[in-house]
């Protein structure tokens, strides 16, 4: 039976405390870009659940401009995707694709993650959230998987995917610039890390144990690493990738105080400068963690 789509003041963003502006073109064009880095990176769209002829609802959590849900659509046309986001220039972009697409087997909503979905109880068999700890606070995780868990059928895959940094490298302005981020959302209380100063955002150990906690069973993890050195596959995409990421994300940066605007731009200026060095090696690590729910 298809359920056709419905239509708080945060620390940072009254909308949501992600750190770059969502609404803006150059954020749905990064965040496509980033999508054609990430799934050949991971092997593929569902590269540990080989067999999804017992799958019907797929959602999908913070679908952004939808690319993840579009290419499963596709790929799998008997089975129906739901993407939801909180921002709607991302889902008007989404449904606009789908249209273009000729997909009538994907929907796109408007609802955020955080609240109550408006879905019954057990209504899909795999929940796939990537990447979405940026959109939360520390203290949100639990109320979420809680809630990714009551959505999910008996036997269902939640499946979760996130990086505790944007890769490690030999250049010091990149490192600089990726711990500037770590401390501003430690700031924003949206890291795991024990100290302010910390690195990264040390998400990737706390996965299995959300699972556990919302009820999973069977949890396995899978490492993913995207080389973007120069010569690689990867590295003009992901180097635009953060070439934009990190200008738009200046704003959250001056806000939680952790640089002036004069050296966010210097320092900008000299990662360039070196991810365009010959000898410059990069490499973005993240992780897959899925559970299957208690029956």
């Amino acid at each position: 039976m298809r359920l056709p789509p419905k239509q708080s003041k945060q620390l940072y963003s009254r909308r949501q405390n992600y750190f770059i502006d969502a609404d803006s073109g150059a954020e749905i064009a990064r965040q496509m870009r980033q999508e054609m880095l990430i799934t050949p990176a991971m092997g593929g769209l569902f590269v540990e659940h080989p067999d999804l002829s017992q799958v019907d609802r797929i959602l999908d959590i913070y679908c952004g401009p939808g690319s993840w849900s579009l290419e499963l659509a596709y790929m799998y046309p008997e089975i129906e995707v739901v993407g939801i986001d909180t921002n709607r220039n991302m889902i008007d972009y989404a449904r606009a694709q789908a249209r273009v697409q000729g997909l009538e087997n994907v929907y796109f909503q408007t609802m955020n993650p955080k609240n109550l979905l408006d879905f019954p109880d057990g209504s899909f068999d795999i929940v796939n959230a990537r990447f979405i700890a940026p959109y939360l606070y520390k203290r949100d995780w639990p109320a979420v998987l809680h809630e990714f868990a009551r959505v999910t059928c008996p036997g269902g895959i939640i499946r979760l995917t996130e990086f505790d940094e944007m890769g490690l490298s030999n250049s010091a302005a990149c490192n600089k610039m990726a711990r500037l981020y770590a401390q501003a959302l430690h700031h924003n209380g949206q890291s795991f890390h024990p100290l302010p100063d910390g690195p990264h955002l040390c998400i990737t150990p706390m996965l299995a144990a959300f699972l556990e906690k919302a009820g999973c069973q069977n949890i396995q993890e899978k490492l993913h690493a995207l080389n973007y050195s120069v010569g690689s596959e990867a590295y003009h995409s992901n180097y635009e990738n953060l070439k934009v990421a990190y200008k738009l994300g200046q704003p959250f940066l001056l806000q939680m105080e952790v640089a002036t605007q004069q050296e966010l731009d210097e320092l900008y200026e000299q990662m360039l400068l070196e991810m365009l060095a010959d000898d410059f090696h990069a490499i973005w690590y993240f992780l897959t963690v899925w559970g299957y729910k208690s029956f």
